[in-house]
């Protein structure tokens, strides 16, 4: 296993073991708009991450890049 995957599947774990309290959290109604925007984009790149390995491609972060309208989403690139 590769360290990229390593470091893949520690994040997963972690989220994981996020995941039950912050959802009693959201029953209790204790979490914050920003919070639940936060672990939402946690969700979403571990996702795409995982997506990528799948698929072969790799991920490019568009906070990078010039383009105004990509509001800092990652994409995906073709591995070359």
């Amino acid at each position: 296993m590769i360290l990229e995957d390593r470091e893949l599947l520690a994040e997963l774990a972690r989220l994981n073991s996020d995941v039950a309290p912050f959802a009693m959290r959201i029953i209790d109604g204790t979490v914050t708009a920003d919070e639940q925007r936060e672990f939402a984009d946690r969700l979403e790149t571990l996702s795409r991450r995982f997506h990528a390995r799948a698929t072969g491609t790799t991920l490019v972060n568009e906070d990078d890049t010039t383009d105004s309208n990509r509001n800092g989403r990652m994409t995906y690139s073709p591995t070359q």
